[in-house]
């Protein structure tokens, strides 16, 4: 009974030791594993904290490089508004110093603009072609006889104005003065010529005209022109032709060129033509007839003038 007990007593032991052996064994492996868990974790914060600590540096930097470039910026901006102002102010002293040279410039600069944005007046003269008296009878359409102005005539003009840049404006008065010496009878195709103290001819002329300069500053100045308004148109009498007055609208077409002489004066070439309305007239024996002069006042020629600024 004693060894029996003691058998089992020994079994016990060993079994209990063999246990504790295996816990151990396992403890130890247990122990192993955790280690090895929390230093592959323990890597994975340090890692990631390593990370998180380069990112602040980064910013830090960043910001600092920020803040740098900003002021760099700021200092530059200082400096240049500091060199402009300084500029300026050199800029200043010496306008002050050549205030006689740039009112000098001013002078020369306003007396360009004023020859050439200012009133002005003109004088031309030249020869006028006058155009034939054709009339017609106006039952029939037929030409009946034909006041004839053979000999070229005069032609005046004087002219005020403004100037506008390209563009010009001007009332101008215009005298042609001519001579009626020959009488053209269509009817039987006779031909009358007249004393020469006979049928002297002039023409008023009041035109309002608008003209346009090609070129602007130049020494040579091409222009066009055109203008309307009445023709006051007087005759001597001549024989079967009775005296006569009459005032019909007018317009007239000018080209011409401009020299510039000086910087308020233009000398100046230009032609014209001139055109009136056709009036009714008489044959001035008293018959009962209707007549019309087509081209009664008529016209063309060339002019040279002088044109003032002022």
């Amino acid at each position: 009974m004693l060894k029996k007990c003691c058998s089992n007593s020994v079994v016990k032991y060993h079994s209990y030791m063999n246990l504790n052996k295996f816990y151990r064994k396992n403890m130890s492996i247990y122990y192993l594993f955790l280690f090895c868990i929390l230093s592959v974790s323990g890597y994975n914060f340090s890692k990631k904290d390593i990370k998180e600590s380069e990112l602040k540096l980064s910013y830090k930097q960043k910001a600092y490089e920020l803040k740098n470039f900003n002021y760099q910026k700021n200092k530059s901006s200082q400096n240049k508004n500091e060199t402009t102002y300084k500029d300026q102010v050199s800029l200043s002293t010496t306008f002050k110093k050549q205030g006689i040279q740039n009112k000098n410039f001013s002078r020369e600069i306003s007396n360009k603009d004023k020859a050439k944005n200012k009133f002005y007046i003109n004088l031309s003269g030249g020869y006028s072609d006058l155009k034939n008296y054709d009339v017609f009878d106006v039952s029939t359409n037929k030409a009946i006889w034909d006041d004839r102005y053979t000999n070229n005539g005069s032609s005046i003009e004087f002219g005020l104005g403004r100037n506008l840049g390209r563009f010009r404006i001007e009332i101008s008065y215009a005298r042609e003065n001519g001579r009626l010496d020959q009488y053209l009878t269509y009817f039987d195709g006779s031909i009358i010529n007249f004393d020469p103290n006979r049928g002297k001819l002039h023409k008023d002329f009041y035109f309002l005209n608008t003209y346009f300069d090609f070129l602007k500053n130049k020494k040579l100045t091409p222009f066009i022109g055109i203008g309307i308004g009445l023709v006051n148109s007087s005759q001597d009498s001549a024989p079967f032709i009775p005296a006569y007055c009459r005032q019909v609208f007018a317009n007239q077409l000018k080209a011409g060129m401009g020299i510039n002489a000086s910087e308020s004066t233009i000398v100046f070439l230009e032609g014209f033509i001139r055109n009136a309305n056709s009036h009714i007239t008489s044959d001035g024996i008293g018959t009962p007839y209707t007549y019309e002069a087509k081209k009664g006042f008529d016209s063309e020629g060339i002019q040279i003038g002088l044109r003032k600024y002022f």
